[in-house]
């Protein structure tokens, strides 16, 4: 799933904005922010994959929010577009903080949707290519393929991602969080605790009476089945 974050003081230009994106595309997951102090603590807790930034905001300017941006590791290349009335900011928006293109106020719809469905393309296609995950854990982006992803447990505040050769902590993220920011369709969840990888499967055994288990080849550890979620899994294994 692809995170766009859409930083707009005006309720109304904000609005219009988010609803041209959303029918661009399905598969993106719009965040939204009317200050700047909201959209840095967005962009912290999320992984933003395309950035609209306004650049007159009451509290801070979109240019300060872009250097944030651009000094946070996992941001090093990701896209943004600044919204703008002033197009003298042009210049210094493109050499220092290698900002994509603008929207000029008031903005077309054409405008936003030849600039949107363009990078959406390419940044979705750039992840259909690598399917990977990333966290950003302290000062470090850690990088998982999906493909080699076996399982994910829940572990009290913590999610525990099984991979064919490690284990991962990621630390103070929900199930279904997490479920969201793979956003590939052969995950899904098998137990209040589980998340399973169905294109990995080894082996589905009976365990009790409204349980099963989940084998992965060459992994001595297991995934689980409830019977809550038994029916969706089953349709969707055998797919």
């Amino acid at each position: 799933m692809l995170n766009i974050l859409v930083v707009e003081d005006n309720q109304v230009e904000r609005n219009n904005l988010v609803r041209m994106l959303r029918r661009l595309k399905t598969g993106i997951k719009i965040f939204e922010a009317a200050t700047g102090e909201q959209a840095i603590k967005i962009l912290r807790q999320e992984m933003i994959g395309l950035f609209f930034l306004d650049i007159e905001l009451p509290d801070i300017s979109g240019l300060k929010i872009a250097a944030t941006i651009r000094s946070m590791p996992q941001y090093e290349l990701t896209y943004i577009v600044f919204i703008t009335t002033h197009v003298y900011y042009q210049l210094e928006a493109f050499k220092k903080y290698h900002c994509y293109d603008f929207i000029e106020k008031p903005y077309k719809k054409e405008d936003v949707a030849k600039i949107s469905e363009r990078l959406i393309k390419g940044i979705t296609k750039e992840w259909d290519k690598e399917q990977v995950v990333r966290f950003q854990i302290r000062n470090c982006i850690l990088k998982i393929f999906l493909k080699d992803i076996l399982f994910i447990e829940s572990q009290g505040r913590n999610c525990v991602i099984h991979t064919k050769n490690n284990q991962y902590i990621i630390p103070n993220i929900s199930m279904q969080k997490l479920l969201e920011r793979i956003g590939a369709s052969n995950f899904m969840r098998t137990h209040k605790s589980y998340i399973v990888n169905l294109k990995n499967i080894h082996l589905i055994e009976k365990h009790e009476k409204n349980s099963w288990i989940v084998h992965f080849e060459n992994y001595s550890l297991v995934a689980y089945i409830s019977d809550k979620y038994k029916k969706d899994f089953f349709n969707k294994s055998c797919d």
